[in-house]
């Protein structure tokens, strides 16, 4: 592991307590998939589980929720609590009305939160403690709804975003960068190509908003932080694929192997447990 990725991630996981429970923990609400999506629900609760949080709570579709109930028993469907968000991977565009329901109703609880694909249409609703995180083709649409010059790139698009309406934006691409609500700019290192594959991005959700519910505390009190916790789940996110990449690829595996977003999931636990050794 290397020292940035140790040094980004320390601040934002540990060990349990001996008095810890379940709500200490964090307690991620998740607002995802839908009938047209139901994979980027079971995705995101896969990855938050891995990455460690002490509860999550899906609200999403009937047919859905019982899907993520069969594979993930320990995710909680009823309403409560909640430190953080992910909002909106999964959801169809334009959202159906009870979709629309359950995204306001998540806006107004003001928490950390990730707000994905389906929601980003709503994004105005929702507080400064979010980040966005579209893709290329939403980016340019978000640009195209908010009245924003087009831009060259998706970083001066996700700048222009940024500082319109102060959050966070996460520009996913082959170069990753997260943009603060000032228009600053935290690059990763390049990621492997592999990692371009349907379902890695929701997991990328999953991971953040594990992160976010874990350390709700620190980030409502020093809410300028929150960009270096998403700098963090990326770098999270990217070393994972790149494991998992070598790992099929096995002896001298350069320059990897395909990989399936299931199997970045799988290798968040040891990637948890070597930052905490």
């Amino acid at each position: 592991m290397s020292t940035a990725l140790r040094a980004a991630l320390a601040p934002w996981v540990r060990v349990p307590g001996p008095d810890d429970h379940k709500y200490s923990r964090g307690v991620l609400g998740m607002v995802t998939g839908s009938s047209e999506y139901p994979g980027a629900a079971l995705l995101g609760v896969q990855a938050a589980l891995r990455t460690g949080v002490g509860m999550v709570r899906y609200a999403g579709p009937t047919e859905v929720a019982h899907l993520v109930l069969l594979n993930h028993p320990e995710v909680v469907i009823q309403p409560g609590a909640k430190d953080a968000l992910v909002v909106g991977s999964g959801v169809a565009d334009p959202p159906d009305q009870d979709s629309v329901a359950r995204i306001m109703q998540a806006a107004k609880l003001r928490v950390p939160s990730v707000v994905d694909a389906g929601a980003l249409a709503y994004v105005e609703e929702f507080g400064p403690m979010t980040v966005l995180t579209p893709h290329h083709g939403e980016l340019a649409s978000l640009c195209q709804r908010l009245g924003l010059v087009e831009s060259l790139t998706d970083e001066d698009k996700a700048t222009a975003v940024a500082t319109m309406l102060s959050m966070t934006v996460l520009v996913k691409g082959s170069i990753t960068a997260v943009v603060d609500p000032t228009g600053a700019v935290l690059r990763l290192p390049p990621a492997t190509p592999w990692l371009a594959t349907a379902g890695t991005g929701d997991v990328l959700a999953g991971i953040l908003g594990a992160l976010f519910a874990g350390s709700h505390a620190t980030l409502t009190e020093h809410p300028e932080l929150l960009p270096h916790a998403v700098y963090a789940g990326a770098l999270l996110h990217q070393e994972a694929a790149r494991r998992a990449s070598d790992r099929l690829a096995g002896a001298g595996g350069t320059p990897g192997a395909p990989i399936t977003a299931s199997d970045v999931c799988e290798e968040l636990p040891g990637l948890i447990a070597e930052v905490l050794r």
